[in-house]
């Protein structure tokens, strides 16, 4: 049987997670990447799959019928065709629930709302042509983006040698590289794999032992915690993607990765 080789269009140009990937992939050489602007003038057909990475920055403020709707347009244009869609979803959508009514998370309330909306959205539409990617925080080095959580402490330190946490100090989060992200999303692909599955470390890592991290490659710096402190611990079950992906992701690494980001600070 004719076996459709592997072709990846990309939807998000300016997107800082698919110019990491795409730098980081294996299979660049099958990656066709365009703005969101442009998906009514390409033709689908060459593509067994279709990632998004665009994203409106009115998902974490609004209500979803006042976003453009990016995801919904694109699967009415590829609802028939033969071909993969990928969305990057968000590990909010496990305390979608308990972020209701809490105002310190109302963002993250709109945040993790929407990301569950647009997940149904495409079950509906692609069926069994899907594939869900519930992602871990991915230890991100760009200084731009200071709504995320590493970019933020990244920003703080360079400009102000101090790292503000509203998390208590004991809390611990699952932290993942673009490598690691990458080498996953690879095999996925490579794999044709459907359904939802999470990226993650499956590691707790502890937010005052990252920071101290960041802080000693940065050479200087401290920890400031405020006086209204919140939990937020998290970590996300890997048992089903580490069944395709056999790699690893270790504490170590993770917080060598950390003590990196902080020396790129320097310069």
């Amino acid at each position: 049987m004719y076996k459709k080789k592997i072709n990846i269009l990309i939807i998000g140009k300016n997107s800082y997670i698919s110019k990491n990937y795409i730098k980081l992939s294996k299979l660049k050489k099958n990656i066709e990447l365009i703005k969101h602007s442009e998906i009514k003038k390409i033709n689908f057909n060459k593509f067994t799959h279709v990632i998004n990475f665009s994203i409106d920055p009115k998902i974490y403020l609004k209500r979803y019928n006042l976003t453009n709707r990016i995801d919904e347009k694109i699967c009415n244009l590829i609802k028939n065709k033969n071909l993969i869609y990928i969305f990057p979803s968000s590990r909010l959508i496990y305390k979608r629930k308990s972020l209701i009514n809490n105002n310190i998370f109302k963002k993250k309330n709109f945040y993790a709302n929407n990301k569950s909306i647009i997940e149904k959205k495409i079950i509906k539409s692609k069926q069994k042509k899907h594939l869900i990617l519930r992602i871990a925080n991915i230890l991100n080095f760009n200084l731009d983006q200071t709504k995320l959580f590493i970019p933020k402490l990244l920003y703080s330190l360079k400009k102000k040698n101090l790292i503000k946490f509203d998390l208590n100090k004991s809390s611990y989060k699952d932290f993942i590289t673009f490598d690691y992200f990458t080498k996953c999303l690879d095999i996925l692909i490579k794999e044709k794999k459907t359904g939802t599955f999470n990226i993650s470390s499956g590691k707790k890592v502890n937010i005052h032992q990252l920071g101290k991290s960041i802080i000693n490659g940065f050479g200087k710096g401290q920890i400031f915690y405020k006086d209204k402190l919140y939990r937020d611990s998290f970590v996300l079950s890997n048992k089903k993607i580490k069944k395709i992906v056999k790699i690893d992701l270790s504490k170590k690494e993770i917080l060598n990765y950390s003590f990196n980001m902080g020396k790129r600070l320097k310069y």
